[in-house]
């Protein structure tokens, strides 16, 4: 068998195999349009993790998936937008947009689908309070997650607290904001919590209690395998950052 056959034949089976284990966005794409690299990238990071049993992490996988020519992924996933205009197409665009830092194009897309008597998943309102917190605007950001709370009382979701715990802190409420992130710490002993917790210490005055979070992140993370240091090596750097700063 020819060999550009034999490496045809994978890669559909790479894509075949993304798209029924809920991994065609981005994947998919990747593994179609970047043939070969596209398809090891998938093997390296989605299938070798899962048969050795390590840990997985979307920070992970984004960053393999987008060290590949992320903008031509970005055109694609425009182009069918363009062509399809779908509030699923439109979901991926924007999350394709978040993903490259494209904010306000991401917080376009998102504002327009929650307008859409079909856009109204509490999720695409947590990704659009997301992106208004990314563009500096956290009152913005706050009033959409209050309002959803309330049209949403019985949504759960990790993601909404820590956006709303984010907003809080953002708009200068600050008390509020460490019980927030006090509460998540508490709940599931997120590293991203807790740094953040130690950071809004830091800001209100509170140096010796700033001090102590950010140092137990450290010898946590020092004590931890090294997957886990390196999904959580922003919230390392976030906690040295506040040993530094008191």
């Amino acid at each position: 068998m020819p060999i550009a056959l034999l490496l045809l034949l994978v890669n559909v089976g790479l894509a075949v195999h993304a798209a029924k284990t809920g991994r065609f966005s981005p994947w998919g794409w990747i593994i179609v349009l970047l043939p070969p690299l596209g398809g090891i990238a998938y093997i390296l990071v989605e299938l070798l993790p899962n048969l050795l049993g390590s840990p997985r992490g979307e920070r992970t996988r984004r960053a393999i998936a987008h060290s590949v020519n992320p903008e031509r992924i970005y055109r694609a996933l425009r182009d069918q937008l363009a062509e399809a205009d779908t509030v699923a197409n439109r979901a991926r665009f924007a999350e394709e947009c978040a993903a490259l830092g494209k904010w306000q194009e991401a917080w376009e897309q998102y504002d327009e689908i929650v307008q859409r008597p079909n856009g109204g998943e509490p999720v695409f309102h947590l990704a659009r309070a997301e992106a208004d917190l990314a563009l500096g605007r956290p009152a913005e950001a706050l009033a959409g997650l209050d309002a959803l709370k309330v049209r949403e009382p019985d949504y759960d979701s990790p993601r909404g607290p820590m956006l709303h715990a984010r907003a809080l802190a953002a708009v200068g409420r600050t008390e509020e904001a460490i019980d927030a992130f006090e509460t998540i710490s508490r709940h599931d002993h997120a590293y991203e919590a807790r740094a953040r917790l130690a950071s809004v210490l830091a800001e209100a005055g509170r140096p010796e209690e700033a001090r102590r979070d950010a140092q137990e992140i450290l010898d946590s993370l020092r004590r931890a395998p090294a997957h886990v240091r390196k999904l959580q090596a922003e919230w390392g750097r976030l906690a040295e950052n506040v040993l530094r700063r008191t």
